[in-house]
């Protein structure tokens, strides 16, 4: 009888560590809020064009998904701080080289939403939605750097 080792695909999974999988894990979370407001915003994008004011409803959706995303943050902050005895310093590097990224993100987000109060024509709903989604964007950056980092 002869034997053969097949590698699959989820033995590679089973090798992540606390900080990828929950890194990993927020990332689903995360990517799964943006979406969520997306479907909903792009409904009520076409009365806000022509009504040039915030549609009913908008500030809910807005307020659920921020309280999402901060939740997510939170929660991650304070498995990682239980974890943080189990962290390898390659982790705790590649989380600080993940925030910068986050940060990158975020401050280009704040100047694009400050600049978009000098453009004339645009609607209040439209500045909104890009403070929104550059925050979703500077989460999932910070998870997706931190999955790269951690990797390497």
């Amino acid at each position: 009888m002869k034997q053969e080792t097949v590698n699959h695909f989820y033995s590679k999974l089973n090798n992540l560590s606390w900080y990828q999988t929950l890194a990993a894990l927020s990332l689903v979370i995360t990517l799964s809020a943006a979406v969520y407001y997306f479907v909903n915003g792009w409904a009520m994008q076409p009365s806000a064009t022509a009504n040039n004011s915030i549609p009913i409803g908008y500030g809910r959706l807005v307020w659920h998904v921020g309280r999402l995303f901060i939740v997510v943050q939170l929660g991650q902050l304070l498995l990682l701080a239980l974890g943080s005895r189990l962290a390898a310093s390659h982790e705790k590097a590649a989380t600080a080289k993940a925030t910068r990224n986050a940060y990158l993100v975020l401050t280009v987000t704040i100047f694009a939403v400050v600049a978009s109060f000098f453009w004339g024509e645009l609607v209040p709903f439209y500045t909104i939605d890009l403070a929104v989604t550059g925050f979703a964007l500077a989460e999932m950056v910070k998870f997706v750097s931190q999955l790269f980092y951690a990797r390497r």
